[in-house]
């Protein structure tokens, strides 16, 4: 039952279907991923933890009867996925104190009791009636290890420990792609039978030389699952980044629905660009459980979409341009001005250049990793627009139960971009985003934690000290823990209360200032934005994502947050309303300040402006 839609979907879907044996072992993995999935009760909780030896703790009490997702605490990544989630219940963990000092040993007790076992899991999964899904690679000193350890035991996988593979900025030579290509192939054929994925934990360049390529740098992605001669064994994903955000890219991989789909498409319909359109997903996409919005992407089409933010599941998203820029059916755009997400994301980005630098928070890859994406498909390098597979076609493939990074790669023998190339694929190659039914996780209740704070319960606590004790730091709290449990109406609620007692400051401001965003509460966020002493990069994109809807009073606080890397952006959303109030002169003094400091396309921009002005 479980796998009709499997059949049915080749009826809906117009693109053509590429019969092939990798084609037949990718569904054939998804269909072993899901059947995992259902065979493990998901608890309806999160338990957040302070630190990496209490996470590791927590990973260790999960077993084949019980398992739920598990989060660093913090303000950002835990409170966007508890938005999503909804759990019954959020509990907060006290530390458990000083890590293991042998993190590789501990780390493999942690994988094998999540499996009903005490010994070493590259023992015990070679029982035949556990056959591991795939093998994680990690570097014991990495901090994306945490990720490892939670996918290795969330989804069965063998879990291995590899030197450093270098940093993000420095591209593998031929000798180093060929030395990990054979590590890699080495530690999946002494890992079981079936095994087809490697996930990656660790940081590494995206970029690496290969003897065989057509042209070099190509994606390390999508070299690593490939044998010398450039055969494909083994599709690859990549996770990076700090405690928090790996751990949080595991447990949204591990533990989210997808079932609410955006395309934003900027191409024409027409010539090449037609095939990477809609096609018929309007059509398709409800047939299976999905709800899709749409949006033909000019530059005002993405105010609207910013204000308030972004609330889907799965992102697919068309534009062409370079690291540092867009370009929109209509203009050019700024990473910047890349829509804010309220739950988590995964991606596919047609756009060249996006990956070039994932960790440069600067850039679109950077941009959008930053901001909650936890899988994403896109280019580290030009590609050509053939490189990449089409929506529609990833649809038809991740609705016969193909995972959602191998669907974003072209099959073996699907022409030239099916040779490792140029596309990087970021996150857990196991992760599914097939129909409802398929994908959806049956929950049991929340298991009692005595030994846990009960964030709920802590919540009633904080709201009654509001009342008993009314100040800036007791708004500030009581909001914080209502944001972090996804009650963003109780938290406006709370904002307004403090106002009107006169002793909302900017403890409060802070605190309030997301859940002000999400609700389009624009005067009070406004308010809350002026109380801030120094906003970060987050807030600045809030207010600048709120600016259509923002007075024209607001003009002074906007002028004073122009996000400086791409002022250019940020002057053309505000320009003509600061010329109407006062006058062309004081667009030029604004463009001449940042003109001083600006290179590239901010620079170009900037002086096109200034001609536009009279300057």
């Amino acid at each position: 039952m479980i796998f009709q839609t499997t059949i049915l979907f080749a009826f809906f879907v117009q693109t053509p279907t590429y019969v092939g044996l990798e084609f037949q072992k990718a569904v054939e993995i998804g269909k072993r991923v899901a059947m995992v999935q259902h065979s493990l009760p998901l608890v309806n909780q999160v338990v957040l933890v302070p630190d990496e030896a209490t996470y590791l703790d927590e990973l260790s009490k999960w077993s084949p009867q019980a398992r739920w997702p598990v989060l660093f605490d913090d303000d950002k990544f835990a409170p966007m996925f508890i938005r999503k989630f909804k759990p019954q219940q959020v509990w907060r963990r006290m530390s458990v104190g000083k890590p293991a000092e042998d993190f590789e040993t501990y780390s493999q007790t942690v994988v094998a009791k999540a499996w009903g076992r005490t010994a070493s899991t590259n023992v015990d999964f070679t029982d035949e009636n556990v056959q591991p899904l795939g093998i994680v690679v990690t570097n014991k000193n990495d901090s994306a290890r945490v990720a490892a350890v939670a996918l290795a035991a969330g989804r069965g996988q063998t879990l291995h420990f590899v030197q450093d593979w270098g940093d993000a900025n420095t591209q593998w030579s031929e000798q180093q792609t060929e030395q990990r290509m054979f590590e890699a192939a080495r530690i999946l054929r002494g890992s079981g039978k079936n095994i087809s994925t490697i996930t990656l934990c660790m940081q590494m360049s995206p970029l690496a030389h290969f003897s065989l390529a057509k042209e070099n740098p190509v994606a390390t992605t999508d070299l690593i699952g490939r044998d010398q001669h450039g055969n494909r064994f083994a599709w690859c994903g990549w996770i990076f980044g700090s405690k928090k955000q790996t751990a949080y890219m595991a447990a949204c991989s591990l533990f989210l629905p997808r079932h609410n789909y955006w395309f934003c498409n900027t191409y024409p319909d027409s010539g090449a660009w037609q095939p990477f359109g809609i096609g018929n997903m309007e059509e398709v996409l409800p047939r299976f459980g999905i709800t899709l919005t749409t949006t033909s992407c000019s530059l005002d089409s993405l105010y609207e979409v910013n204000v308030g933010g972004v609330t889907s599941d799965v992102v697919f998203f068309t534009s062409k341009g370079n690291q540092d820029f867009l370009e929109l059916s209509d203009t050019k755009i700024a990473p910047t001005w890349l829509p804010i997400l309220n739950t988590p994301a995964v991606l596919q980005f047609i756009h060249s250049w996006s990956l070039k630098k994932p960790t440069n928070r600067t850039t679109v890859g950077g941009t959008w990793l930053d901001r909650g994406v936890y899988a994403y498909a896109g280019s580290s390098h030009e590609p050509m627009l053939q490189a990449f597979v089409p929506p529609m076609e990833v649809m038809r493939r991740t609705m016969s139960l193909v995972p959602f990074l191998p669907a974003s790669r072209w099959f073996t023998g699907q022409g030239a971009y099916s040779a490792p190339w140029r596309m990087n694929t970021i996150g857990d190659p196991l992760m599914l985003c097939g129909t409802n039914p398929v994908t959806n996780r049956k929950r049991v209740e929340a298991i009692n934690r005595e030994e846990c704070t009960n964030l709920l319960q802590e919540a009633k606590v904080l709201l009654q000290q509001t009342k008993e004790i009314p100040s800036d730091e007791s708004f500030a709290q009581a909001i914080e823990q209502v944001t972090l449990l996804g009650r963003d109406t109780v938290a406006v609620k709370l904002w307004q209360v403090a106002v009107q007692n006169k002793v909302a400051g900017a403890r409060a401001a802070k605190a309030s200032l997301p859940a002000l965003f999400r609700t389009i509460a624009s005067r009070d966020f406004f308010m809350a934005f002026t109380m801030l002493t120094k906003p970060n990069r987050y807030e600045q994109d809030m207010l600048w994502h709120l600016v259509t809807v923002l007075p024209d009073s607001t003009l002074p606080i906007l002028i004073d947050n122009i996000r400086s890397v791409y002022a250019c952006d940020d002057l053309r959303a505000i320009g003509s309303r600061i010329a109407k109030s006062r006058g062309n002169n004081a667009v030029l003094t604004i463009i001449n300040n940042f003109l001083s400091k600006a290179i590239g396309r901010n620079e170009r921009e900037l002086k096109r402006m200034r001609k536009k002005y009279g300057g």
